[in-house]
């Protein structure tokens, strides 16, 4: 009987007193992008003048693309350079940490280039704030007109270093472009930057391709083409 009595009181006991309803709305992640600095890189006087490029600016450019590849991952909030106090020949050899701190910035970057005998030598430089310290410094030299490509692989060596994870900046799309009209379409194997820059047709709309693949070294593309 004592068995049976406490079952019946268990069974009468009040839901609400049994059960308690807790409900979560998520909305959006919380992830606060990382402040960034990207300080425009310091043009050496001693650089030669280029016939198709711009070296006064190539520096500006250059870091306005580093900018442009951290902002689109959503991990990174660029800072406007309207609010850099030191300018970028003196950041890269020592910044003045208590200024770009002011500015609510946690990395930076300097950089300078030298363009000399028809060669493009960078220098880039990623700065701690909050440590003071060097995180990691790299060195390019190629041709000129690799320049947009030094841009990316500069930003996929920052991007590692901060989130320990290979960057993707420095990648090449492989694709089929189309034009024409509906009833003659032309389709041209092109190649691309992944921010859909240099872009660069590798056959004439002669023939119908498709399914172009890089090999495993990227160093070739394999398609078909129907002639």
């Amino acid at each position: 009987m004592k068995n049976f009595f406490f079952i019946i009181l268990t069974l009468f006991v009040p839901t609400q007193y049994l059960y308690a309803l807790i409900e979560v709305d998520i909305t959006r992640g919380n992830l606060d992008p990382l402040p960034i600095a990207v300080s425009p890189l310091h043009v050496d006087i001693k650089s030669d003048n280029h016939e198709n490029i711009n070296v006064k600016e190539l520096g500006s450019n250059i870091s306005k693309i580093i900018e442009i590849n951290f902002k689109n991952t959503g991990l990174f909030n660029p800072l406007k350079k309207e609010a850099f106090v030191q300018k970028p020949d003196i950041a890269h050899l020592k910044p003045r940490f208590e200024d770009w701190r002011l500015i609510k910035a946690q990395a930076l970057v300097t950089g300078k280039l030298l363009v000399k005998n028809e060669k493009l030598k960078v220098e880039f430089r990623l700065w701690d704030l909050t440590a003071a310290k060097e995180m990691t410094a790299v060195a390019f030299t190629t041709t000129p007109s690799n320049w947009r490509r030094v841009a990316h692989i500069i930003s996929d060596k920052i991007y590692q270093r901060l989130t320990g994870e290979e960057g993707y900046f420095d990648t090449r799309i492989i694709y089929v472009s189309e034009s024409g009209p509906k009833s003659q379409r032309i389709k041209k194997l092109a190649i691309m930057d992944q921010d859909g820059a240099s872009t660069k047709y590798l056959t004439l709309g002669n023939e119908l391709v498709l399914t172009p693949r890089f090999n495993p070294t990227n160093q070739m593309v394999t398609y078909l083409s129907y002639f």
